[in-house]
């Protein structure tokens, strides 16, 4: 059990070097943080007057003795600073808690840019409230009094007195298992209705890291061995634990397992949870190189792309000059329009192709959205559907590489609609492009009915050159560009879809951190 002390201070740095590139280190970080605090304070009480015998199996058996007596021998405290530790260990945890409610709600989505500010103020009202009562009602001045009033009544009001910190005792426990579990049924609430910007993966990983947490710090400090008992109070006028000659074996020997659980989960779900995987991080330096080394060569193929077009608007001047019918002039007038447009495009490309560097500047995703549209072109045969939010919504964003990828995404998915076999399907060609906010993220997704996107390839579609359309007109450099300018603007990107033949679709998401003053 004294173990656990040292793995939980582990897992307390690892997510203070969290904190900064993740909203939910903090919460994390005060909840591991107040249970360093409670267990601490039952090693306290228990070193003078118990014994501690780890069970002959458990590992490191020699190291966890030592931690146990170093801890009791150098921070030997009298009895009432015991109970001081563990109510700031638990009012620390409901820091934690109240942090993490903060954090779910500045991540629902907004009607309006100033929805949540009442929200913010309950929250904290309530932790304030109810860590100051709980400080108040179990500490030892309160305890000691109890005692004296307690042994200067008769014994009715005894009975009275004793049943109300019973019955106090109860609504602590009740109050503070809700308000525990508060902040999940909170974010199922808001993701049932859909208006969560987070991904599956994050809150896969927020109510299985919670709930283990909340249940094993609940059970320690308010249900099992350890809890506080107000029979004490009145016979001793202190908060004592349950006072035993020896902690059980299973208490030694299964809390460790909970400590190192804590620090496995925090470190395997880096990626879905605070966005920083070391093997996520490994493979974006392979996608980076490649990246690079793809910035690398496509002068080349923008300059074979230019001469190309440039040789078809001579053509097309050419035929212009004898043309027939009206119809025939109006064709190639396009013909004319498009070669210009990519011939400027391809112009602009050539001059800023170069490695990736991000400058950002505050853009109103919404307005770059439309230019991304309006640059691709959307057929006539194809429904674009528009649905976002009715406020403006500023990212701090690169325009140029932003615009570029908002771009290709939504000529990938043109691509797959015009691959669709119409015969085959009654329903229209759809482009939906959906964008929403919360207070710190901005929610952008595009979602196209065309031939759909296998589960198994979306890892093999980011990288580059790799693509399922036709090679003579596609190089696969489009999403792997895209997932490296939202990724290296500290944003997320999913793909999913399905190739179901009553369900062909494909959904790209994206999350970027909304600038804080929307008018700075």
């Amino acid at each position: 059990m004294a173990i656990s002390v040292l793995l939980l201070l582990i897992c307390a740095m690892v997510l203070i070097f969290l904190v900064p590139h993740s909203r939910y280190g903090l919460p994390m970080f005060f909840m591991i943080i107040g249970i360093i605090f409670t267990t601490i304070s039952v090693l306290f009480q228990y070193y003078s007057s118990s014994s501690y015998v780890p069970p002959t199996y458990f590992p490191l058996r020699d190291l966890d003795i030592f931690i146990y007596r170093f801890v009791g021998h150098s921070f030997k405290l009298p009895m009432k600073y015991m109970q001081l530790v563990r109510n700031l260990g638990v009012a620390i945890y409901l820091l934690g808690i109240s942090t993490l409610i903060d954090v779910i709600r500045r991540n629902v989505k907004q009607g309006g840019p100033d929805t949540s500010v009442t929200a913010f103020l309950v929250s904290k009202i309530i932790f304030t409230v109810l860590a100051a009562a709980y400080l108040c009602f179990y500490s030892t001045k309160n305890a000691f009094s109890a005692y004296l009033k307690y042994h200067s009544m008769n014994d009715i009001a005894r009975h009275r007195l004793k049943l109300l910190y019973s019955l106090t005792h109860s609504v602590f426990s009740i109050v503070i298992a809700i308000y525990m579990f508060y902040p999940l049924l909170f974010f199922l609430f808001n993701l049932l209705k859909k208006k969560m910007t987070c991904f599956l993966s994050t809150t896969i990983i927020l109510f299985t890291s919670v709930s283990l947490i909340n249940i094993a710090f609940y059970h320690f400090i308010f249900v099992g061995l350890f809890k506080n008992s107000p029979s004490y109070v009145f016979n001793t006028g202190f908060w004592f634990f349950n006072r035993i000659k020896r902690i059980p074996p299973m208490y030694i020997s299964l809390y460790p397992v909970f400590a190192l659980g804590i620090l496995i989960f925090i470190v395997i779900s880096i990626n879905g949870f605070f966005s920083l995987d070391l093997i996520a991080y490994s493979r974006n330096r392979v996608l980076k190189k490649q990246i690079d080394d793809l910035n690398y060569n496509l002068k080349d193929v923008f300059h074979s792309e230019k001469n190309l077009m440039f040789s078809m608007n001579i053509l097309a001047n050419e035929a212009l000059s004898s043309y027939g019918t009206d119809e025939g002039k109006e064709k190639l007038e396009r013909i004319v329009a498009i070669s210009n447009k990519q011939m400027k495009a391809l112009s602009d490309s050539l001059g800023a192709i170069k490695q990736l560097h991000i400058k950002p500047n505050a853009v109103d995703i919404r307005a770059l959205t439309d230019e991304a549209i309006e640059q691709a072109g959307i057929p006539n045969d194809i429904i674009l559907e528009k649905r976002y939010c009715d406020f403006p919504v500023l990212c701090t964003l690169d325009k140029y590489h932003t615009l570029h990828a908002i771009s290709n995404l939504i000529i990938n998915s043109l691509d797959s609609l015009s691959m669709r076999n119409d015969s085959s399907s009654g329903e229209e060609k759809k482009l939906v492009i959906t964008i929403e906010a919360s207070e710190e993220w901005v929610y952008w997704s595009l979602w196209d009915n065309g031939t759909g996107i296998a589960p198994g390839s979306v890892r093999k579609l980011l990288m580059p050159f790799a693509s399922t359309k036709s090679k003579n007109s596609n190089w696969g450099i489009g999403l792997p560009y895209a997932f490296k300018v939202i990724t290296s603007q500290l944003g997320q990107m999913h793909i999913t879809g399905s190739k179901k033949k009553a369900d062909h679709h494909a959904l790209v998401e994206i999350l970027l951190p909304r600038r804080k003053k929307e008018n700075g």
